[in-house]
């Protein structure tokens, strides 16, 4: 028996329908989820290769002064108040898990670096003038979107949400894969497609990207 006949055989036993039934309704539901992100992640795609449409403001100074309980800690010289001072710093910008902390006690400064998508929040404790100097700068929506769809500073839930994404894709994927073996009209020609599309990138890539 030619394994083509074998296959069409299988395609009508009551495990492949379950299958196919399956895939159709991942397919259908999986796509209706990941709408609004599939949407966004190749508006950003496309963003992401033309980095000159970002643009961003001018960094904004803030300057504010610690807390007393903190001066007199300070002036006391017992132990120095390290940790009051950073949550003091992220109680006033709403952060958290600075990327560094530089204490420099011979200048009397301490810095916190937070940086954001498109943008930062530096932080400096003048601790001879007891002031805090909070430095915000951010990007434009085109280089929020560019950052975000990089998982650049985003955070470990919208960095999850990256890679939930992504396996949710490759299922969208493989279920329309799945969907085309059983549309015997147009079977042959959806895998030429997928042939091509697939040896298209290659292509490519050893035709026209830069390789040492």
């Amino acid at each position: 028996m030619k394994p083509n006949k074998h296959f069409k055989q299988w395609l009508k036993t009551k495990p492949a329908k379950l299958m196919f039934s399956w895939s159709r309704w991942l397919h259908i539901y999986i796509s209706t989820a990941l709408f609004s992100l599939l949407v966004f992640f190749c508006v950003s795609g496309i963003t992401l290769n033309h980095a000159s449409w970002a643009s961003s403001s001018p960094a904004t100074i803030t300057e504010l002064t610690l807390p007393n309980e903190i001066i007199d800690t300070i002036s006391l010289q017992t132990e120095f108040p390290l940790k009051a001072i950073q949550q003091f710093v992220e109680q006033q910008t709403g952060l958290t898990d600075p990327k560094s902390i530089d204490v420099m006690l011979e200048s009397e400064e301490i810095t916190y670096d937070y940086p954001l998508p498109a943008g930062y929040v530096f932080v400096t404790v003048l601790l001879d003038s007891n002031t805090v100097e909070i430095e915000h700068k951010e990007g434009g929506l085109i280089a929020l979107i560019n950052d975000l769809h990089k998982g650049r500073y985003s955070g470990e839930v919208w960095r999850g949400l990256i890679d939930v994404s992504a396996v949710l894709i490759l299922f969208f994927s493989l279920t329309g894969l799945f969907i085309l073996l059983q549309n015997a009209k147009h079977r042959r020609h959806g895998f030429i497609v997928l042939l091509l599309g697939s040896i298209t990138p290659v292509i490519l890539y050893y035709a026209f990207v830069p390789q040492v």
